[in-house]
């Protein structure tokens, strides 16, 4: 292993981008709880949403490798690049996931049952499965990503409801407009890759409308939340209007037919909406 500590967390765990997963773990937490949580609890729930994930993501960066080698956004990283090894790569993960497990454990049944089905998902489901197959493989493997939000409002629950349920679907739809906008903008490096997504199989401007199609089904889901109680007024206008920007810009993708400018310009904006419309759920 040729990877200093630094590289390891932000390479090859990839923490930057597990940063906004565990963001809508802990606001969960924090709706579910009214802002008082148990704050054993939340760092418990935390540590296991982060070694989890942490773990899914090395493995999956393992699976991915040789797909990983032809991308010109992703050929620098860690196994490509010759820094680590995949046989190293895969002991790391599984400890990580190991130990996510076990601290999720120490909180509640349901925190252990989300870390594993959100590792099952994406690294059977999704990865090994579908991804290499299927254009509509991420409408399976976004459930994964929608895990850490359930985590987060079980590990204060201690139960599973409905609240719980569209926090997760809320990520799991969120997560295709997330990988369409990004795909479609960079459509040739995924059709080099032999990658199956949706822009790559079906056209840009089908990545174009399947992302329209997730961000109103999320719009969707956020006035659920809404009707529920679970956001405020206020929390709701705030979440809508980067989503309302999203689809402008997407609609003026279609208009023009430049879909990968506006397709990279709605993913920056999508980006926000998620750390957005989380913070917004313990606005009170």
């Amino acid at each position: 292993m040729n990877l200093t500590f630094k590289e390891l967390l932000f390479d090859f765990f990839k923490l930057k981008q597990s940063l906004l997963l565990i963001w809508t773990g802990f606001f969960a937490f924090l709706a579910a709880s009214n802002v008082k949580p148990n704050p054993s609890h939340l760092v418990l729930t935390l540590l296991s949403m982060f070694f989890t994930m942490s773990g899914t993501v090395g493995l999956n960066m393992v699976l991915d490798a040789d797909i990983d080698s032809l991308m010109f956004r992703t050929h620098r990283r860690p196994i490509p690049s010759g820094r680590l090894s995949k046989q190293e790569g895969a002991l790391l993960s599984l400890l990580a996931v190991a130990i996510g497990l076990v601290l999720g454990v120490m909180v509640n049944f349901w925190v252990f049952l989300a870390g594993l089905l959100g590792f099952t998902i994406d690294i059977i489901l999704y990865t090994y499965l579908l991804k290499r197959r299927s254009p509509w493989s991420t409408v399976f493997g976004g459930f994964a990503g929608g895990m850490p939000a359930l985590g987060g409002w079980v590990g204060a629950t201690g139960s599973l409801d409905m609240h719980g349920v569209l926090l997760m679907l809320l990520v799991a739809v969120w997560s295709n407009l997330h990988i369409w906008t990004l795909a479609t903008y960079y459509v040739e490096d995924y059709r080099r890759a032999g990658v199956p997504m949706l822009p790559v199989v079906m056209g840009e401007r089908a990545g174009v409308l399947g992302s329209i199609t997730s961000a109103i089904i999320v719009g969707l889901i956020v006035y659920s939340l809404y009707t529920l109680g679970v956001l405020t007024t206020y929390g709701f206008l705030l979440s809508i209007v980067p989503l309302v920007i999203v689809l402008f810009y997407l609609t003026k993708g279609l208009m023009t037919k430049e879909y990968k400018t506006w397709s990279y310009k709605a993913f920056k904006i999508a980006n926000m909406f998620m750390a957005i419309v989380f913070l917004a759920l313990i606005l009170r």
